[in-house]
């Protein structure tokens, strides 16, 4: 096409066209030499760096991040809003500017096809004057796709233009039998966007209308509102760091006030409770505000208890003193300190280190490992100490320290008086008896001599009973007697212990039966400590039970020991007295007791004999029924 005329008005509109892309090639030129001449420093970028770091040691103002976080989500959601509105722009509003540029060729293009002569003669002039009249390019082309008439063109140029049948809008009337073509390309004169609209209509002869224009313009108005919706963001960006600042003013620092109440309230300082007026934060003053009279009262409440505690604590005799669950000492009374050799205000070691020497660091070390020690008997700088050692809830030991020493004292003084009583009433006790019974022999059976002389000798043979059991007491409780323990068989020792008794029980009309299997049958023991034991039990027995009665002696293992059971059918023992009839002098019927002969010393010594030998006692009664005694005792292992 080169050489060919131009239409003035089509040399103007590319002229305009060309110089709205120069305008957009400068705009374009200027973006990017601010881009280069303004690069972001390294600088700035390190501190940019730091300053996200920083948080980490040392947090900004409360109220500057209050700020910095409304602002930021004001920003994004602005930001989202924008770019929305501008992609929108770019898309629904472009298209529907393109829609309606189409709609209004279309119009344009029928309007000229009706307007058009019917003479073809005069095609290129009249596409000239529509063109020029519309301000579009029109074009006219038969059915052939030659162009008859265009609005660039003129007469002489019209015949060197290339057929028009293979365009996209006239393809689409001429081929498809639409009524309306519509295409969208690049001009291939002016290189710009061209919107072509082709109808189907005109005189005879002419088949086609098309009208095009270029899409500069609505570029330009897409353009136009995108930019107007990057200032209306840019207001809003303006306008929610104001609204971040007042939110920051109006929440933050009543929060920072909160926050410094709370902060005084864990430290147990006197806080002020600030006035606030937005609602949801003054419901969360009313709750610190409660929770803050609520914890002064509780705290009163602990305060008090821990002093009722401490005044209780300091006023036991004995020690006390608790440690936590490495042995480090927490607390501790003034006792404790005495009793273990420390002052009231010098710092008391570990537990593993509290004592010096060996043994006792060893039961330290197994208080650490246990918590659980039962009353063990130390010697303290002179004083005698008893040990007890319970486990803490959640960790830790309690140690319980008691003074012992007067008591201990009391009790080898006591010893000691017995023992020494007993030897002293020994010997006149025997010659007390010896006369007596001397004195009953040579008198008349039926003199009143005779009947007191009997009297004597029957309360003195009981002082010799008496005086035996305080003996044997004393010699067991001092560790005077030893245990010499061998297998003994159960069934023959009681028998043998019974036939001292044979003639008594038929008197009285008491049968006497035994009973053991066999892997009960032999016990560890010393042979006397159990003949004394069965006696003293056979004793009780046959004093209790009355004619027809029966004493037995069961024997059976269980739980790894052998558990030797004598029992009887007599009255029984009420209740309330098992607890104690173990103790020496003790007796549920004091009068009966002394009518029969009894010391109220047996059952003592049968309770220190069989813990001697490391078993265990116990009583079982039932009024009316009789009473049984259990004696535990290990097992005789087999060689």
């Amino acid at each position: 096409m080169a050489g060919a005329a131009r239409h003035p008005d089509a040399d103007r509109r590319h002229a305009r066209a060309a110089a709205a892309r120069q305008a957009r090639r400068r705009r374009r030129l200027d973006r990017d030499r601010a881009r280069r001449r303004l690069p972001l420093p390294r600088t700035g970028r390190s501190s940019i760096r730091a300053k996200r770091s920083a948080p980490a040691q040392l947090p900004p103002p409360p109220n500057v991040k209050l700020s910095t976080r409304l602002f930021a989500s004001i920003a994004l959601l602005v930001a989202a809003a924008v770019v929305a509105s501008i992609v929108a722009a770019d898309a629904l509003l472009r298209r529907h500017l393109e829609a309606e540029v189409a709609r209004e060729l279309e119009r344009e293009a029928r309007l000229v096809a009706a307007l058009a002569p019917r003479d073809s003669a005069q095609w290129p002039e009249f596409a000239a004057l529509a063109g020029t009249r519309l301000g579009r390019r029109v074009t006219l082309i038969d059915a052939e796709g030659h162009v008859r008439g265009d609005t660039e063109f003129d007469r002489a140029s019209l015949a060197h233009l290339e057929n028009h049948r293979g365009r996209p809008e006239v393809r689409q009337v001429l081929d498809s039998g639409a009524s309306v073509g519509v295409n969208q390309r690049l001009s291939a004169s002016t290189n710009e966007p061209q919107l072509y609209v082709a109808v189907r209509d005109g005189p005879p002869g002419l088949a086609v209308v098309r009208v095009s224009t270029t899409l500069v313009t609505v570029d330009v108005l897409v353009h136009s509102v995108q930019r107007a919706i990057a200032l209306a963001g840019l207001l809003l960006l303006l306008a929610a760091a104001l609204v971040a600042w007042l939110l920051a003013r109006v929440l933050a620092r009543p929060l920072l006030r909160i926050a410094s109440a709370a902060r005084d309230i864990a430290a147990g300082r006197a806080t002020e409770f600030p006035d606030v007026h937005v609602p949801e934060l003054a419901y969360q003053v009313d709750a610190l505000r409660a929770m803050h009279h609520e914890l002064e009262r509780r705290f009163d409440e602990l305060r008090r208890e821990r002093e009722e505690s401490q005044t209780l604590l300091e006023s036991l005799s004995d020690g006390v003193l608790a440690a936590d669950q490495r042995g480090v000492v927490v607390s501790t009374n003034s006792a404790a300190r005495r009793l273990l050799g420390y002052g009231p205000t010098e710092p008391l070691p570990p537990l593993a280190e509290l004592f010096h020497d060996r043994p006792h660091r060893t039961l330290m070390k197994e208080v650490l490992a246990r918590a659980v020690v039962e009353h063990r008997e130390l010697e303290l700088g002179g004083s005698t100490v008893v040990i007890s050692a319970r486990p803490l809830e959640g960790g830790g030991t309690l140690l319980v320290l008691s003074d012992v020493t007067h008591l201990r004292r009391l009790e080898t003084i006591r010893r000691d008086f017995v023992a020494n009583v007993s030897h002293e009433l020994k010997t006149p006790l025997t010659a007390i008896a010896g006369y007596a019974e001397t004195l009953a022999s040579e008198a008349a059976e039926d003199s009143e001599a005779g009947r007191f002389a009997e009297i004597i000798v029957d309360h003195a043979h009981r002082m010799q009973r008496l005086v035996d059991d305080l003996l044997d007491l004393s010699r067991i409780e001092s560790g005077g007697w030893q245990p010499e323990p061998e297998p003994v068989a159960v069934e023959p020792a009681a028998r043998d212990a019974w036939s001292p008794f044979v003639e008594r029980a038929a008197q009285r009309g008491v049968h006497f039966e035994t009973a053991v299997t066999d892997s009960a049958g032999t016990i560890a023991v010393d042979p006397e400590a159990l003949r004394q034991i069965f006696t003293n039990l056979f004793d009780n027995a046959l004093r209790h039970t009355s004619r027809g009665g029966r004493v037995r002696v069961l024997a059976a293992q269980a739980d790894g020991d052998v558990v030797v059971r004598v029992s009887d059918t007599g009255t029984g023992i009420p209740a309330e007295h098992l607890p104690r009839i173990f103790e020496r002098f003790y007796r549920v019927d004091p009068g009966r007791s002394r009518q029969e002969g009894g010391t109220g010393l047996g059952l003592a010594i049968v309770k220190h004999l069989v813990e001697a030998h490391g078993g265990r006692v116990a009583a079982e009664s039932e009024l009316g029924r009789g009473t049984a005694i259990l004696l535990t005792f290990p097992v005789v292992t087999q060689p």
